[in-house]
């Protein structure tokens, strides 16, 4: 099998670009690797659970704004349908997400207005407790509280498509068992092969499947491999896992590039808690975009056949967004 006839023809979806203030020095640089790589579909980072609602207002406006001025490379979707005309017409496709409700200001009511602007799935709670439920770093792992319930409900109506990553485990199958519409995992990989509080478990992973959702395969070291370090083979192993446990249709790429290593250097040192809960200290190990016909071939060499490459590089993914967003 051609990597790159096999590349080509897909849409391959990225569901975790960093694309906070703290990141843009790299922005461009970023873009450009992603499309040359041939990745399709990029969903950004606009704001994280400690970010409040003007200033991550103001910032999408302006990156949409950025965006628009250069309409020749990039489109913003608003559906599945639009994804795959960008591809078409050789354009990367854009979406927003939100790690965390702080931008939302833990308020149902602002889902469809983030909506409205292009952001299309939102974390609830980021490792730690907020007034949502709790995150993968909390002890108590307590579960969703009832204004995270409410959100829930919310975001089912408005077609905000719902990530439990960085989720505690609790709080993540609460939200997987209340959400009418299927549950992503966007960027974090298996547990078991990597004992990180960041990673699902298989309950997790059972349960996102049995309600047709999807995990996407982080390729930081730190959630790879008890060495920390990270690449292709480490990817297809987690990605094997799923596969072999619940179904090839259930993994996607959530890769989580760090190309702002300075950045992630600086919040580590900010205080213990990265160190205490199992992070090395950047710089992360991580595969970059350039390795997409790598990671191809490898999937075929482990027995994957075309139909089941193209789900995991983004036809799984784009079946849950259809499922939750609106046409």
């Amino acid at each position: 099998m051609a990597s790159a006839s096999l590349i080509d023809k897909a849409i391959v979806w990225e569901s975790a670009v960093g694309w906070t203030p703290e990141c843009l020095d790299e922005g461009p640089d970023m873009l450009a690797r992603y499309r040359a790589a041939g990745f399709s579909f990029l969903s950004l980072t606009i704001g994280a659970d400690w970010d409040r609602p003007e200033p991550t207002l103001r910032h999408l406006s302006q990156q949409r704004r950025w965006f628009e001025a250069r309409s020749h490379e990039f489109e913003i979707i608003d559906t599945v349908a639009d994804i795959r005309r960008a591809k078409a017409s050789g354009k990367t496709a854009l979406s927003f997400h939100l790690q965390g409700a702080g931008p939302a200001a833990y308020e149902p009511a602002m889902i469809d207005s983030w909506y409205r602007l292009g952001v299309r799935w939102m974390i609830l709670a980021y490792n730690t407790r907020n007034p949502l439920g709790d995150g993968c770093h909390e002890p108590s792992d307590a579960g969703l509280s009832m204004l995270g319930r409410t959100f829930v409900a919310e975001a089912n109506r408005v077609g905000m498509m719902l990530d439990a990553s960085h989720a505690g485990i609790n709080t993540s199958l609460d939200i997987i068992e209340l959400s009418s519409k299927p549950v992503i995992f966007s960027h974090s990989s298996v547990r078991a092969l990597k004992n990180h509080e960041r990673n699902v478990d298989d309950t997790q992973i059972k349960a996102v499947a049995r309600r047709g959702g999807v995990i996407g395969i982080n390729s930081i070291g730190a959630f790879l491999t008890d060495d920390n370090t990270s690449g292709v083979s480490a990817i297809v192993r987690h990605i094997d896992y799923i596969a072999q446990l619940v179904g090839a249709e259930h993994v996607g790429l959530g890769l989580d590039t760090v190309f702002y290593q300075p950045f992630m250097t600086k919040l580590y040192d900010s205080g213990p808690m990265m160190g205490l809960r199992g992070y090395p200290r950047p710089p992360w190990a991580d595969v970059k975009p350039e390795a997409l016909p790598e990671l191809v071939e490898a999937l075929d060499r482990h027995g994957y056949d075309e139909t089941a490459i193209l789900g995991i590089l983004g036809e799984n993914f784009l079946r849950v967004a259809e499922q939750n967003w609106r046409a």
